[in-house]
């Protein structure tokens, strides 16, 4: 016996006329809960003998032209991956009886009755709800709740295999089956659930936009997995939630997640009402460096010191603390002795660069994280910036602020005159996995008088937008150079593409990390943090960085494709040995096969920082004839994006 559900409505009177000359007997609508499978149509079939009737071979192919088998989808054809411990099926129908005239009389296995919600999973349902809703409207890619469901529902049935039960000890891998069944105008769509061949879950699909609908669904997966399979039984709703959220956002890119809810407090954490939490040490924001001079260097300072006031500046010495000589002092004696209490006082006294001396006493305080973290080889500063915050902008300019303290802001009066220039600056970016990308913006406002930065792209209106600057260049247009490597990611890369595009810096190192797109995040109702890519980045000259990264225009990694040596001698000789490949990788848009971004890349793989890092560097800043051969000449004017108003 086979069913059959005709396809082609207009060649219907021609297979009636096939069908006619076999013996017909109508088939009733046979519906099993187990498989969920609808049969209806009309069964063609032989006489009631045990030698079936051999069709005419031009009648079989005619007929198998026409007509093809109906089966349930199964969520694998629908376009997922195949589980690892959940075993996508399709639904088939049942064998024929063996009597093809006596009445068929099947008993549909009942699954267990579903388990009534607590707070938890309530409380659990919601989050759900409220993800999918934050969700929907923001994807790069559309998607439905079902979809995104479903993939959550795979990603939950794919059990750690070393899981143990409460009471059962080591529990073996549990086998499912999750068959999704496409509603038909017989039939409504349905969802199965088979645990160790005993039927879990049986049940009417929502419609496929229905948040509120899958959602429920979802949680009364969750409640009877927690029920009645033991490898579920240790695990909490937010746990399982956990796993399917992140599962479910797995698909969609790598870099959206989900975190739960930091656990409520033990009774040991609680302090109670006569305890208070231990105040961490104050400080006067000053960090220190050891050189080869007697006394300890100011290598950095933060933006809320009371040392900025009284005109100290990295690079200045530390000669006494509290009426000490700090001559023999170590570094990590003089650090703890510069911490103290809110509001205690410290003496220090200074030589300052100019050869004058200061003593003061200061008031210890609270200070900010710091990004920005100054140092000096020789005759070239060096801003290392270790990732971006909300002050990393206002970071960096302090610090170009001592290093250019006459230059005349944008040059607005013509009498001053400009500080003696810089030989070169370096913005060491390596190791920084970005942040703030309004930061990189911003710092890069510093270095500009104006242009495109980046842009973003996504689905959502609000995620589209081209960040421009119309500023002022803070240090006279000296020569830049940033440093890179393999995990200089997300908005340092945003920095870089921006400064090497706009031809203001020579990019040094390695290929970097290749994030180029952009988190949205919200707070769910149990607490959780939701965090969603919902935009591409675009550099200036329209290329995307995701999964290419940005590629440097001089090659530091041994592993590259051209020495170190020979690209400095071609960059003497007036041309760049990376030239063709900068150009390719401009080239690159969203839709770019992957092979070709890791071909590029591969021309300089990233590495992570190497000796020569600066040291070369330095090589294009002694011979600016070079410097200025490696900075990538920007293609026509008409691949740029149009400038735009400036971000506030």
């Amino acid at each position: 016996m086979a069913a059959y559900r005709f396809f082609h409505p207009p060649f219907s009177s021609l297979v009636r006329s096939i069908a006619s000359m076999m013996p017909v007997r109508p088939l009733r609508s046979i519906r099993t809960t187990l498989t969920g499978v609808t049969l209806s149509g009309m069964l063609m079939s032989g006489p009631a003998t045990a030698q079936p009737v051999q069709a005419h071979p031009f009648w079989h192919q005619l007929l198998h032209h026409f007509v093809s088998p109906s089966n349930a989808v199964s969520l694998s054809q629908a376009g997922t991956l195949p589980a690892k411990a959940a075993h996508l099926t399709t639904a088939t129908s049942p064998a024929p009886p063996s009597n093809p005239t006596a009445p068929t009389s099947t008993a549909a296995p009942v699954p267990p009755a579903l388990p009534d919600f607590t707070d938890e999973d309530r409380q659990a349902e919601l989050t759900l709800s409220t993800a999918l809703t934050f969700m929907l409207p923001r994807t790069l890619a559309p998607h439905t709740p079902q979809e995104l469901c479903l993939w959550g529902m795979q990603a939950l049935l794919e059990i750690p295999q070393s899981l143990k039960a409460p009471g059962h000890g080591q529990v073996p891998s549990a086998s499912f089956t999750f068959t999704v069944q496409p509603g038909t105008i017989f039939s409504p769509a349905r969802v199965s659930l088979l645990y160790d061949h005993h039927l879990l879950l049986s049940t009417r699909t929502p419609d496929k936009d229905d948040v509120a609908g899958w959602s429920h669904l979802s949680l009364q997966l969750i409640a009877l997995l927690r029920r009645d399979v033991p490898q579920f039984q240790l695990m909490s709703d937010e746990t399982l939630l956990n796993r399917f959220l992140n599962g479910m956002l797995a698909r969609l890119d790598p870099y959206s997640r989900y975190q739960s809810p930091p656990p409520p407090p033990s009774r040991s954490d609680t302090i109670t009402h006569d305890q208070t939490p231990p105040e961490p040490p104050a400080s006067v924001g000053l960090t220190l460096r050891r050189t080869r001079a007697h006394f300890p260097v100011v290598a950095a300072l933060n933006l809320n010191s009371p040392l900025w006031d009284a005109g100290i500046i990295p690079g200045d010495s530390l000669t006494g603390l509290d009426h000490q000589s700090t001559r023999q002092m170590t570094l990590p004696a003089l650090q703890s002795m510069l911490t103290g209490p809110t509001g205690s006082a410290v003496t220090l006294e200074f030589r300052t660069q100019d050869g004058h001396h200061l003593m003061r006493s200061f008031t210890r305080g609270r200070m900010a994280d710091e990004s920005v973290f100054p140092e000096r080889e020789g005759r070239y500063p060096i801003l290392r910036v270790t990732h971006f915050s909300s002050r990393t902008a206002e970071e960096v300019s302090q610090y170009l602020s001592t290093l250019l303290p006459d230059t005349p802001p944008n040059n607005s009066s013509p009498k001053s005159l400009p500080a003696p220039p810089l030989p070169g600056l370096v913005l060491d970016l390596r190791g920084n996995h970005g942040g703030i990308l309004q930061q990189a913006v911003m710092t890069a406002a510093l270095f500009l008088d104006h242009g495109v930065i980046a842009t973003t792209e996504g689905r959502a209106a609000e995620a589209n937008h081209v960040w421009s600057i119309q500023g002022g260049d803070l240090t006279n247009n000296t020569p830049l150079a940033l440093l890179v490597d393999q995990d200089t990611g997300s908005a340092a890369e945003v920095l870089a593409a921006a400064l090497a595009d706009q031809q203001r810096a020579v990019v040094t190192g390695s290929s970097t990390f290749g994030k180029g797109m952009v988190q949205i995040s919200s707070i769910m109702p149990n607490g959780g943090h939701l965090s969603l890519t919902w935009a591409h980045i675009t550099a200036p000259q329209g290329w995307a960085l995701q999964g290419l990264g940005v590629l440097p225009q001089l090659c530091t990694n041994p592993q590259g494709q051209f020495s170190l040596q020979e690209q400095l001698s071609a960059l003497r000789d007036g041309h760049s040995l990376m030239a063709d490949t900068l150009h390719q990788s401009r080239l690159i848009h969203a839709d770019s096969p992957e092979k070709t971004r890791l071909a590029l890349r591969q021309v300089c793989p990233p590495a992570p920082p190497g000796p020569a890092d600066l040291s070369a560097t330095f090589a294009l800043f002694i011979l600016p004839h070079a410097y200025h051969t490696a900075i990538l000449p920007l293609p026509d004017s008409g691949m740029l994006h149009p400038a735009a108003p400036a971000t506030p």
